[in-house]
């Protein structure tokens, strides 16, 4: 599953080369480096890679004149990562990695989702030059590495199988504890602090997603993105990102579905999903969110002075996210308690519709991120890019074999057999 020719599937053949390419010309640029190897051995990779009972190893070894790379693991190596693959490639996707809080945010949040145990780093050698190379190198790599194409893989790798099947069945589905407890709330202040300073009555606040460093994160949450993956398939874009802070009192959003302006009967499959994060607990009394399970099947939205099926109140703990799609019936809950419920919306869309806030695409906010945040802004379709010379075909093949691949995968999750 050849991603594009600016990206790299992570550990393979393709992304050795690149990195055998990269450390070469980093060494050559230090002065007084000393002889160092860096080295992976990752289980439970993807069967699509074909690596021996799925093991994916290699090394880099420097001994002062040049860089030899290869599928060998070196465990006395100066630094060394051993682990499960799709919690390293995760931890491999972040940027930053020469700054201590971004470090410590990656291996905070892996291990929120993994375990401690998950993936393990070693350093056996504390030089200044080359921790600061490997982290420049890691960097590098990372702003060119795509997420896991098979789906059933990553799916069955994060403990998600109930979920896809429960999406697809309710039409909804609830991750608890998506996020740490830490994030959300650093999520919820910034999100208090950017809606403040937007000043709107209606205290909610759209285009979050560039009020902050903090936003770009949540967005590419791997749980999160896995669902719309199986909802709305590969190079799904953002529709909108938005924060809402609501007090006490009545609900102000009423049954309703997130169709706006599709024709009835909706469509087989997913055009829209939304992931609404919780960055409170939420009960009956904080006002959550309200959802008829199985609506979407109705195909159509509520009808005036229709008496609608009984709903079900989303509750959750904090730095959970409920996701749901394909046109299912919900609205919001009268809140009992004091001060605000404050939640962050994550609105996608199925890649060929249109979104509902602008994108502003930002060349820094692209280098401080992995390529799965290009791909919600649109970067890897071949939409808005045809030029003088024509259409981008090269794109639109791309996301085809993606979405073919992912598609199967789905089929194969809800069949019981991946």
């Amino acid at each position: 599953m050849e991603p594009l020719a600016h990206q790299l599937e992570y550990l393979s053949d393709r992304w050795l080369s690149i990195a055998s390419e990269t450390l070469t010309a980093l060494t050559q640029q230090a002065e007084d480096l000393p002889a160092f190897v860096i080295s992976e051995s990752l289980t439970n990779a993807p069967s699509h890679l074909g690596w021996p009972d799925n093991v994916a190893s290699w090394s880099a070894r420097f001994d002062g004149q040049g860089i030899v790379v290869d599928r060998t693991f070196v465990p006395t190596a100066d630094w060394s990562r051993q682990g499960a693959y799709q919690a390293a490639l995760i931890a491999g996707q972040t940027i930053g990695m020469n700054v201590p809080e971004v470090a410590a945010f990656a291996l905070r949040e892996t291990n929120h989702w993994f375990g401690d145990a998950a993936v393990s780093e070693t350093w056996r050698e504390s030089d200044e030059s080359l921790v600061r190379l490997i982290g420049n190198f890691r960097d590098h790599m990372a702003r060119r590495t795509v997420e896991n194409p098979d789906i059933a893989h990553r799916v069955s790798a994060l403990g998600m199988t109930r979920h896809i099947k429960e999406l697809f069945d309710q039409g909804y589905t609830v991750v608890e504890r998506a996020i740490s407890p830490e994030f959300a709330d650093a999520l919820r202040e910034e999100t208090v602090r950017a809606v403040r300073s937007h000043q709107n009555p209606s205290r909610s606040l759209n285009g979050l997603l560039y009020h902050g460093l903090v936003f770009e994160r949540l967005v590419q949450n791997p749980q999160l993105m896995t669902l719309i993956d199986a909802s709305l398939g590969r190079g799904a874009v953002i529709a909108s990102i938005s924060a809402l802070c609501k007090g006490p009192g009545k609900g102000v959003i009423p049954l309703h579905t997130d169709y706006a302006q599709v024709p009835e009967p909706y469509p087989d499959y997913s055009m829209t999903g939304v992931g609404v994060w919780a960055l409170e607990d939420w009960t009956v009394a904080s006002g959550p969110t309200w959802i008829i399970p199985g609506s979407h099947r109705l195909k159509r939205g509520p009808k005036p002075g229709e008496n609608p099926p009984p709903g079900v109140a989303i509750e959750m703990p904090k730095g959970s996210v409920v996701y749901f799609h394909q046109g299912v019936w919900h609205w919001q809950g009268d809140r009992e308690l004091p001060g605000e419920r404050v939640s962050i919306h994550a609105h996608f869309n199925r890649g060929i519709l249109r979104s509902l806030e602008p994108k502003r695409i930002d060349v820094q906010m692209l280098h401080r991120n992995s390529p799965r945040l290009g791909e919600m802004l649109g970067e890897d379709d071949w939409f808005d890019k045809l030029s003088a010379d024509g259409r981008d075909y090269k794109r639109l093949e791309h996301m085809i074999r993606l979405n073919r691949f992912n598609d199967e995968g789905v089929a194969a999750i809800l069949a019981g057999a991946a």
